[in-house]
């Protein structure tokens, strides 16, 4: 019983390696990134909580830099009670790479309360100066 199992596992693993990967190339990112941008727009709190873990899962194919995405990100760190939610929205706004946002975070760190949060806020701000100083 154990090596059927075992011979089960092992075709399922190696079929998803088969199967499961996609290229980017079939990917239409201006698309994505609209759809994106208008799911952050959205009263459904879950919607918005999405769009923002595929902001920082695909940053680097998507097009959500605008201060629009922007803005509603940053409307979502600033009043949102859930500490977990500013945090993924705090890493969102560094993964948009927005000037806009990380001087915005930078004001914010003043009036910051929570200590957690304003750690990370000094670190993204950070990063990002000196993501900027390398390019």
């Amino acid at each position: 019983m154990s090596k059927f199992i075992t011979s089960f596992l092992t075709v399922a693993l190696l079929s998803s390696f088969t199967f499961g990967s996609s290229t980017n190339d079939q990917v239409d990112w201006d698309l994505f990134s609209d759809n994106i941008k208008e799911a952050l727009k959205s009263e459904n709190t879950g919607l918005k909580i999405s769009a923002m873990q595929h902001i920082i899962k695909y940053s680097d194919d998507l097009n959500v830099s605008n201060a629009s995405a922007a803005f509603d990100v940053m409307r979502e760190f600033k009043n949102n009670e859930d500490q977990s939610i500013r945090r993924l929205s705090l890493i969102t706004l560094y993964r948009m790479n927005n000037d806009w946002a990380m001087e915005s975070l930078k004001r914010q760190y003043k009036f910051e309360e929570n200590i957690k949060i304003k750690h990370a806020i000094n670190a993204f701000v950070l990063a990002y100066e000196n993501d900027k100083t390398k390019k």
